[in-house]
């Protein structure tokens, strides 16, 4: 006779164990993570482990061997799938995790490199599981590839470290990708980040809100975006807090122009040579891309989660126009101000100096009630040229939308529409 062995489930934001009276039929996986469970069930056959990916495999290999303890008498776990992490009931949980013997200790660590997980401000507590209809799969789109792509290195350990070293809003929620998935394809609802963006090169949470409204204008991925785009944009940022200026993306896209490589479908946004205030750094990051994992997009993340953001990679990157074409006399100064800056070495741009500028930046967005992010300004400071420009780029905007209505009979949007003009995300 086979024995049996317990199984774990998750139930809410804690993970519980099945009653041993509960004879369920055999477990399915919901969706490609979830470890289901419920009941006593036959030790599962190679065929069965075979379905499942690595990951998937290892929490099933120290279920048996829980259950192999049990039998032997040997450090009896009654409740192998209680998490580290914190219930909604404290109260049931022991009261220190010394308390926990090391291989529950270990399938909480495996468990939270399956799962969403959430950060409490002070804890990590389990979120909402994936849907099957929200998983991208590497097959769907013939144009999904891509070269030099490898699966993530990061695991619950490292983002973890991350966390705390960069303390985002509570509420911050992320998930570890599995061996099978790439930059390119984060569930519905969230967006690939990479580790080295933060532990390198000081980029704060919630994401700045001109860096995706750039990436919804571009119709470009997250993940497309490079290292030593990510280093730019920060030096700008902090360039321009210095002179009382608001980083905008219209600001952005006149110091910057669009780059992109075929093989890999990266992305980054090099500065104009007449522009180019920074000097000092390397012209190559090796191994950035390695380590990466999706975040929710929500208001923990992203300072503005209602922009579209496509998952997909995408090469085919709109070339906008440069809004000094407008010819607003605010704005052209804005670019003269960080244009005469002296050269600007990377390795002076410090933690403290990035500390420095954001404190500026959110002293700026409190005291403008009226302020427009999309902008990057209040806007009872555009000129009335500046208005009529955006009154015109939205009139554009409709009678395109309307073109290709009348004529395709489908909702379809232009790609050269303004940032206030909602785009579908591509899946």
């Amino acid at each position: 006779m086979t024995s049996p062995i317990r199984r774990c489930s998750l139930k809410g934001k804690a993970i519980t164990t099945a009653s041993d009276s509960d004879n369920s039929s055999s477990p399915r996986l919901l969706g490609p993570r979830a470890i289901t469970l419920g009941g006593m069930i036959p030790r599962p056959t190679s065929a069965d482990l075979a379905v499942l990916n690595e990951n998937e495999r290892d929490v099933v290999r120290f279920s048996l061997e829980l259950e192999d303890r049990d039998a032997s008498g040997q450090a009896a776990v009654d409740d192998a799938a209680e998490e580290v992490l914190p219930s909604s009931q404290p109260e049931e949980l022991p009261p220190s995790s010394k308390d926990k013997t090391a291989a529950e200790k270990e399938i909480s660590l495996h468990l939270a490199d399956l799962l969403p997980m959430r950060w409490t401000g002070n804890d990590f507590e389990f979120d909402e599981e994936i849907a099957p209809e929200q998983e991208r799969r590497l097959s769907i789109k013939k144009n999904q590839r891509w070269e030099n792509h490898f699966p993530t290195r990061s695991t619950f350990k490292s983002v973890r470290r991350l966390i705390l070293q960069t303390n985002p809003p509570a509420g911050f929620s992320f998930l570890i990708p599995a061996d099978h998935q790439r930059p390119w394809t984060p569930p519905a609802g969230y967006a690939c980040v990479y580790e080295l963006w933060f532990t390198n090169f000081s980029l704060w949470w919630p994401l700045p809100e001109f860096l995706t409204t750039y990436c919804h204008r571009r119709r470009i991925a997250l993940g497309q975006y490079t290292a030593n785009g990510i280093r730019i944009l920060v030096t700008l940022t902090v360039l321009a807090a210095e002179l009382g200026i608001s980083m905008s993306v219209f600001l952005f896209e006149e110091l910057t122009t669009p780059s992109i490589t075929a093989k890999t479908g990266f992305f980054y946004g090099k500065m104009v040579p007449k522009y180019n205030v920074i000097t000092g750094k390397p012209s190559k990051v090796n191994f950035w891309n390695r380590a990466y994992f999706y975040v929710k997009i929500n208001d923990a993340s992203f300072e503005d989660p209602s922009i579209v953001l496509n998952g997909y990679f995408n090469a085919n990157i709109d070339r906008l126009s440069k809004w000094s074409q407008a010819g607003t006399q605010s704005f052209l100064e804005e670019v003269e101000a960080i244009r005469t800056l002296s050269h600007q070495h990377w390795p002076d741009i410090s933690e403290a100096r990035i500390q420095a500028a954001l404190k500026r930046l959110s002293r700026a967005t409190d005291s403008s009630p009226s302020r427009n992010p999309r902008m990057g300004k209040s806007i009872s400071h555009l000129s009335p040229l500046m208005m009529i420009s955006l009154v015109l780029r939205f009139m554009e905007a409709v009678h395109l939308t309307l073109a290709v209505l009348l004529r395709e009979g489908g909702p379809q949007v232009p790609r050269n529409c303004p940032t206030g003009v909602a785009q579908p995300d591509l899946l």
